[in-house]
């Protein structure tokens, strides 16, 4: 299964890129925010075996594809 969410955005340049899913990073300034988001939603996508990927380039907005792996669920007897 994918899931993209898209926005229209300021996009992000390759060192936000690269960065964006370390715990507390934030390009907000000091006292504006925590930076926790990305590094949390990474580490709930990875516990179910999924990815996530970041397509950005800066004044283009950016794109997150979440890709899960399909799951049949137990079969009732």
């Amino acid at each position: 299964m994918h899931i993209s969410i898209k926005d229209t955005g300021p996009g992000m340049n390759e060192q936000v890129k690269h960065r964006i899913f370390e715990p507390f990073f934030t390009t907000k300034a000091v006292g504006e925010g925590t930076g926790l988001g990305m590094a949390i939603v990474f580490k709930i996508v990875e516990e179910h075996n999924g990815k996530i990927e970041v397509f950005s380039q800066p004044g283009k907005g950016a794109e997150f594809v979440i890709t899960l792996p399909h799951v049949h669920p137990p079969s009732k007897n």
